[in-house]
């Protein structure tokens, strides 16, 4: 059975241009994306890295580049998608009528 996640971060690497989320879970276990959590393992089976350590001493907003709170937000209505019969073509292209009828009877 899957965790729900309570809270979302999002850290920046320091070493590249890349961004690791750090996810608090329902049950008060955190996790994250970054390599020095996926790759250090201690004997006793946890983990922890930089931004784990963050949210444990209550810093994370600080110190994050955006968070998202998932206790405190309804979920959002499920919009039914609308299929259309043509991918659009940029605002610049101009569609000619033969080229339509040649992609729609393809």
């Amino acid at each position: 059975m899957s965790k729900a996640i309570v809270k979302v971060w999002t850290f920046p690497s320091s070493s590249n241009p890349k961004n690791y989320e750090t996810l608090k879970y329902d049950d008060g276990t955190i996790s994250c994306g970054c390599p020095g959590w996926c790759r250090r393992v201690a004997a006793d089976g946890s983990r922890s890295c930089k931004h784990t350590r963050l949210v444990d001493q209550g810093l994370a907003d600080q110190e994050c580049i955006a968070s998202h709170d998932y206790a405190s937000t309804q979920p959002a209505p499920v919009q039914p998608k609308i299929q259309t019969p043509l991918k659009m073509k940029a605002k610049h292209q101009v569609v000619k009528p033969e080229a339509v009828r040649k992609i729609r009877w393809q």
